[in-house]
């Protein structure tokens, strides 16, 4: 038990003892340290040994030049700035004191809201603008749009009559017979592979849009005509993988002539022998293609619009939207009501426009 003891009296002397050092020498009435650990210090029991009496013997807070030597002084108070009367204290410690901090004006909070960016970023990022869409425009390959017609062949060994067209193009077929009157459908056109080529029809009508979904892809579409047995295949291409060339032919719209008549038919004018189905020559004039070696005539006289007349091979073609009073040896028709007409060389021709008959003359070479 005496050694109990004599542990706690020695623990007591020491706490003791680091307080009185941690006092401040010129606070009034602190106790010296070795005043202090001379005091006689009472006997306590073993249970009470590791408690310590809250007389008020912790340590001072230090005195304000204590606390100004451990923090040197700096420029950034309440001093620094601008006083109320405008006067501005000398710089210390060799730093220049900062600027009064004046709050942006109206002017400048609204200009920074409406319009953040200068004339010259503005600038630029129209110009980044411009070059992406270009970028995002680019096509390796251009088209170049035709109207074209052609004549179908139905019997066995014949080929089949092409579309060419182009993805993010679309492109009309029109169904005519020999005397150029519309052919109606009398079902649903239907698309070989629906995810290379897509075919959209109004029912009643002669048309149909084809667009194609997939470049350097090929599909067939087939047709079913009101009143013909037999049904037509197109052959829907969208471009040669072999081919460079950075401008294709693309077909906007294409008439295609089916042999026969049409349930819209009227009485044709010209008799079936007539008709230049399957003449090349007679196509390309309809086409507005003429033929190497062509010679364009200017007719005068009354000469009716979409008029035009040609000399070749020792004949005269006369493409007009009108019909002929003239005799002639063949004609071929387009879905427009475009036709073009041979005859043999003749100083004048004779049209017949709503009904009236109009006469104009043609210098023969």
């Amino acid at each position: 038990m005496n050694r109990i003891v004599g542990r706690a009296a020695a623990a007591l002397l020491l706490a003791t003892a680091t307080c009185a050092t941690m006092a401040a020498p010129d606070q009034p009435g602190a106790a010296s340290p070795v005043t202090t650990a001379s005091a006689p210090v009472p006997a306590q029991s073993a249970s009470s040994a590791q408690w310590l009496p809250a007389d008020g013997a912790f340590p001072a807070p230090p005195s304000a030049n204590r606390m100004q030597a451990a923090f040197p002084r700096s420029n950034y108070g309440a001093a620094n700035y601008a006083s109320p009367a405008g006067g501005r204290p000398p710089a210390q410690d060799g730093v220049a004191p900062l600027p009064a901090l004046a709050p942006p004006s109206d002017y400048d909070r609204a200009r920074a809201l409406v319009s953040p960016l200068s004339e010259a970023d503005i600038r630029k990022l129209r110009t980044q603008f411009d070059s992406s869409r270009k970028a995002k425009a680019y096509r390796p390959v251009r088209t170049s749009p035709r109207i074209r017609s052609a004549s179908v062949d139905l019997s066995p060994g014949s080929s089949l009559p092409i579309l060419r067209t182009l993805p993010s193009e679309s492109s009309t077929l029109v169904f005519l017979d020999t005397s150029g009157t519309p052919w109606p459908l009398a079902a649903v056109p239907r698309v070989a592979r629906p995810d290379v080529a897509s075919a959209e029809w109004l029912e009643g009508t002669p048309s149909i849009v084809v667009s194609m979904l997939s470049p350097y892809e090929e599909t067939n579409l087939t047709v079913f005509l009101a009143g013909l047995a037999t049904p037509v295949v197109v052959k829907l291409t969208s471009g040669e993988p072999d081919s460079k060339d950075q401008v294709r032919e693309v077909d906007y719209r294409l008439d295609l002539r089916v042999p026969g008549h049409s349930p819209w038919a009227k009485p044709a004018i010209a008799g079936e022998g007539k008709v230049a189905l399957y003449d090349d020559t007679m196509q390309a004039f309809l086409d507005g293609l003429p033929p190497q070696g062509a010679t364009r005539l200017k007719p005068t006289g009354e000469v009716p619009p979409r008029t035009e007349v040609w000399q070749f091979a020792n004949a005269l073609f006369v493409r007009t939207d009108l019909d002929i009073q003239t005799a002639f040896d063949n004609t071929l028709a387009a879905s427009d009501g475009t036709r073009v007409y041979r005859l043999p060389p003749t100083p004048y021709v004779t049209l017949s426009q709503m009904g009236r008959s109009v006469t104009f003359q043609v210098d023969i070479q």
